[in-house]
């Protein structure tokens, strides 16, 4: 019996993780944090989903609860990309809130974990150019353009800089 019960709480778990992506794929976020929360009701202990409901929250603008989740996402993380993704993640969040000091505190920690470099270079050129020195940000965003990111190459265009990617791979690795 306890193993069917067990299935059974797996089986909600599942259902309630799959409802939160539907409803993210519809753009229904309030509905993906109810469902993702359900979810989490039953087992706490992946930080995938604790990610997944923190980007359900920054698309309702609630970056307070998003930033939470993705905090507790990193507590659970063991994988380096995984840990880089959810910093990358709350540094947006901290973004949406002008908190240029956490969102370089967390690009730092992303480029240190050499995963996800075109989006890390990007976030951390923002804060710089927020923070200054702007002169710093340009050349993170042209960092960034070098792993691909065409939002760097905008970014600088944006700013009358012309640059010329040296593509590199995106991590490090």
């Amino acid at each position: 019996m306890a193993d069917q019960s067990a299935n059974t709480a797996q089986e909600q778990y599942e259902k309630h993780y799959d409802t939160g992506e539907m409803m993210m794929e519809q753009g229904d976020y309030s509905g993906a944090v109810e469902a993702y929360s359900l979810a989490l009701s039953i087992d706490a202990s992946d930080g995938f989903v604790f990610q997944c409901r923190g980007d359900a929250y920054r698309h309702i603008g609630d970056f307070d609860s998003a930033i939470a989740d993705y905090t507790k996402a990193l507590s659970l993380y063991d994988d380096d990309e995984d840990r880089a993704m959810a910093y990358l993640y709350r540094a947006v969040a901290y973004i949406s809130k002008c908190d240029y000091h956490n969102v370089m505190a967390d690009a730092n920690e992303a480029i240190k974990l050499g995963h996800l470099l075109d989006n890390a270079y990007l976030t951390r050129g923002i804060a710089y150019v927020n923070l200054g020195p702007m002169g710093q940000g340009f050349a993170d965003w042209k960092t960034a353009a070098d792993y691909g990111s065409k939002g760097a190459l905008k970014k600088l265009e944006q700013y009358g800089i012309k640059h010329t990617p040296l593509i590199k791979t995106r991590n490090n690795k």
